[in-house]
């Protein structure tokens, strides 16, 4: 039973964690999609750090 238990465990663990990478993925390309439109906007890497609440330095890397 408790080897049963564990298992269990584990694959709710992994769904959870598997939803979880998914949710950050989802972040991610919802974040460089307004990086690109900002800057295609003509926005500066100031501006637009600001407005996404990122660095200067994250705006750039997702530039290049």
């Amino acid at each position: 039973m408790c080897d049963a238990l564990k298992e269990l465990f584990a694959e709710d663990f992994k769904e959870s964690e598997n939803r979880g990478l998914q949710k950050g993925l989802q972040k991610g390309i919802q974040l460089t999609k307004t990086v690109f439109s900002l800057s295609h906007q003509g926005f500066s890497v100031e501006e637009i750090a600001r407005q996404c609440n990122i660095s200067k330095e994250q705006v750039e890397e997702i530039l290049q």
